[in-house]
């Protein structure tokens, strides 16, 4: 009998401890088998994904596009039907005169990425890198919002064929500095909503806010908001539902925002939410450090998927959360391989 309560009780504990997690935690929680390693069973993968855009469905599979820090854009196929869910990458070309462009940057950047359907070309946001910030007049020339042609359709395309950069109202340039641009890039057929990673103090420092700004695609009027009072302090990712219904990620403090604007633009109300970012099979494990949220999309049914872009640097388990993991696990550590979840907005 003793033997018995020795099973027993831990069992007993764990159970009480799973449920305390699940039910009682205000993390929104992963839903439909994710999170998910971005790597497929060929070895293939994304490197610090920092933009993802859903773009359909085909052939009953999830179809997206990303863009990595490193200056690559995949498109990547989800099986949702697999458990867990089974990917496929397929790295994009570039053609002959974009690699020349590209090679002027000491980084192809590549933080945000969307798909304009209307137009049938591809946004990209690429932020400014000189390694100095005290002549913002170099980093300025290369930053900012490119569009993009390519070959075939959205589907099947696999080489970009031409790059121009946007001219964008002056006044959206006027805080990024070296290294720090727009991270969070959406649009809308009237408006592009950009989000500055985040707002620098003199000290070239983060702060605890930064700003948000919607351009008349037509115009070029511009309005521009402070998320101080929001209680947001870095955006990484954005996803215009519309022109009044905003979603985005504050990698800092690892949330989901949502912001309802009025026909004028001015705030509704902000709503937000704290992700959980636990690792795949392991939902125990959830205060990586290292571990950046930089993308949001959303699919038809009103869920919202985001990556990681892991800080290279100090992207690893503690001592504790190693031994529990296999050396595969250990080994995607190591080389850095995003995850990719699924959440049910909540919001609305």
């Amino acid at each position: 009998m003793r033997n018995l309560f020795r099973v027993i009780i831990p069992l007993v504990v764990i159970i009480i401890f799973i449920n305390l997690y699940f039910v009682k935690s205000d993390k929104l929680q992963p839903i439909d088998n994710y999170p998910v390693w971005m790597k497929d069973s060929a070895g293939s993968r994304t490197d610090q994904t920092s933009g993802l855009f859903f773009i359909g469905e085909r052939d009953g599979k999830k179809m997206f596009i990303s863009c990595d820090d490193i200056g690559k854009i995949n498109r990547i196929s989800v099986d949702e039907r697999k458990n867990p869910p089974k990917f496929e990458f397929q790295e994009i070309k570039f053609s002959v005169d974009i690699l020349a462009l590209l090679g002027k940057f000491k980084k192809r950047d590549m933080e945000d990425i969307c798909f304009d359907s209307i137009n049938n070309k591809i946004l990209l946001a690429i932020e400014g890198h000189e390694y100095s910030s005290t002549d913002p007049s170099i980093y300025r020339k290369k930053e900012g919002i490119y569009e993009l042609t390519f070959n075939n359709d959205i589907f099947t395309f696999d080489t970009v064929l031409t790059i121009k950069r946007l001219t964008l109202p002056e006044e959206v340039y006027a805080h990024t500095f070296d290294n720090v641009g727009f991270e969070g890039f959406s649009i809308t057929k009237d408006n592009f909503f950009l989000g500055l990673e985040n707002y620098q103090t003199p000290q070239n420092e983060f702060s605890d806010s930064t700003l948000l700004y919607i351009v008349n695609r037509k115009s070029g009027k511009t309005k521009v908001i402070g998320t101080s009072d929001l209680k947001i302090s870095t955006i990484c990712g954005l996803y215009a539902i519309d022109d009044f219904n905003l979603y985005g990620i504050d990698r800092n403090r690892r949330n989901v925002f949502y912001i309802n604007f009025d026909k004028n633009f001015n705030i509704i109300e902000c709503k937000i939410q704290q992700l959980d970012l636990s690792i795949p099979f392991h939902p125990e494990i959830n205060n990586i450090i290292g571990t950046a949220p930089e993308s949001i999309t959303f699919d038809y049914n009103n869920n919202f998927y985001v990556s990681l872009d892991p800080w290279k640097q100090i992207y690893k388990p503690d001592i504790a959360d190693r031994k529990k993991l296999s050396n595969e696990e250990l080994d995607n550590f190591y080389t850095f391989v995003p995850i990719m979840y699924k959440y049910k907005n909540k919001f609305k």
